[in-house]
């Protein structure tokens, strides 16, 4: 049967619907209500499978903690520190030059060993002074034998000279009588003028030979002074260059300056037959008993030392005590500008060795708070921004809030938020950081 509604077609082809009975009317209120209610409860379900998706999602289960350590706040003294960081300092320490240029030869110590001063620490070689003292020992030689030629020379004439001397001494003596003779002869006129005349002439004649006898000897004896003072200059000089090349290749065995230990020995001198240029650093000695560790103190914090007191103080992996013998007078601006500080030296206790330059740390207590709440510290601190605790309550954990104090070596201080007696989860809480409070099954 055919629907009022009657099925044409355009002149193109196309299908239409028309109306065949002229009776289309819109849909009646009743029906319109019913699709609106409808719609309605479509989305009523829509938002209860949301709201019990959701509300399943946001009620997760509880997080149990398994495996975990607690700590309990105490009263405690609470020993308040600080550290100050410092170097070793070795004032009596000293560089040991090469004397001069040579070969490295023998070393007779080692690092670390203890020297005394004036001990033979090492030996240079030094070819080109041995060949000098070589030289200046021949002519200090043949400057001795001169001056032993020369001065038997001098001593030779001058004998002669103080012979001849003598001799015209007595021949003088003769003249003179002679004269004499001949005078009283001549006033007897026993004898002629001309023998008078002649033991006269032949006197001067001896007198005139006499005093150029001892000009000469006057002479030859100044001679021979100033002459053997000339040698013996030289001598004194050839002495003087074969002394001081002697103290040169005296001083190629380098001794230790000061007593004290070896620090460090230069590599050169490890290699015998290696060139040392002169000034060259041989060795480093040092007397470790010197030893000093200066720190420098927060300012705000000199006024709870003084001079005497203990510090307890690490340089590397070893802990010692230093006491304190000087305390500055005057503050000086950090390295980073922001504060000032003092420096305060100390004195390392117990007879340490300790190594020039190396930095130490000390730990200078400022007080201690009696009655003050602690806890152990933990790796609870590592997490949560240190801002809250688990606190242990039965079975239970729950997150609290708390402040924490300073933290001193193996103590931190609760300044908020917990009492004495209370117990927490002191290891980590990177497991159940977001939830509020945690089931507990056994540690």
């Amino acid at each position: 049967m055919e629907d009022s509604s009657a099925r044409k077609e355009d002149a193109d082809g196309i299908r239409r619907i028309v109306n065949a009975g002229g009776d289309v009317r819109p849909r009646n209120a009743r029906g319109k209500k019913t699709g609106t209610l409808v719609t309605i409860a479509v989305l009523c379900a829509a938002v209860a499978v949301l709201f019990v998706i959701f509300g399943s999602a946001g009620s997760s289960k509880t997080v149990t903690v398994r495996g975990y350590t607690t700590a309990a706040v105490v009263k405690a003294d609470f020993v308040k520190t600080t550290e100050s960081s410092g170097t070793v300092v070795v004032p009596d320490s000293i560089d040991v030059p090469s004397p001069q240029e040579g070969y490295a030869s023998t070393l007779a110590v080692d690092e670390g060993d203890q020297v005394t001063r004036g001990q033979v620490v090492a030996t240079l070689s030094v070819p080109d002074l041995v060949q000098d003292q070589d030289l200046y020992r021949a002519e200090l030689a043949a400057a001795r034998v001169s001056y032993t030629s020369l001065e038997n020379d001098y001593d030779y004439q001058i004998a002669s000279l103080e012979t001849a001397i003598s001799r015209y001494d007595v021949k003088i003596i003769d003249a003179r009588k002679t004269v004499e003779t001949k005078k009283a002869l001549l006033a007897l006129q026993s004898s002629r003028q001309s023998d008078y005349d002649t033991a006269v002439d032949e006197l001067t004649a001896l007198e005139q030979s006499r005093e150029d006898a001892a000009s000469s000897l006057a002479n030859q004896t100044r001679k021979k002074t100033l002459d053997l003072q000339k040698q013996k200059a030289t001598i004194e000089q050839f002495q003087v260059q074969y002394d001081r090349t002697t103290a040169d290749i005296e001083s190629a065995r380098v001794k230790a300056p000061m007593s004290g230990e070896v620090l460090s020995i230069a590599s050169v001198m490890s290699v015998p037959g290696s060139l040392v240029s002169k000034d060259d650093t041989i060795m480093t000695i040092a007397n470790r008993a010197s030893t000093y560790i200066d720190f420098e103190v927060d300012e705000q914090y000199i006024a709870v030392l003084k001079v005497g007191d203990s510090l307890t103080t690490t340089i590397g992996a070893n802990t010692i005590t230093a006491k304190i013998t000087h305390i500055g007078k005057t503050a000086s601006l950090s390295s980073d500008g922001l504060t000032s500080t003092v420096t305060v030296r100390t004195r390392p206790e117990g007879g340490v060795s300790l190594t020039p330059g190396a930095t130490a740390t000390a730990t200078v207590t400022l007080g201690t708070k009696t009655d003050a709440l602690v806890l152990p510290r933990g790796a609870y601190l590592t997490t949560g921004g240190q801002k809250y605790v688990y606190r242990v309550e039965g079975t239970k954990a729950k997150k609290t809030k708390v402040e924490f104090g300073d933290i001193q070596g193996a103590q931190v201080e609760v300044t908020g938020g917990l009492s004495a007696g209370d117990t927490i989860i002191s290891s980590g809480y990177t497991d159940f950081i977001d939830s509020d409070e945690v089931e507990l099954s056994g540690k």
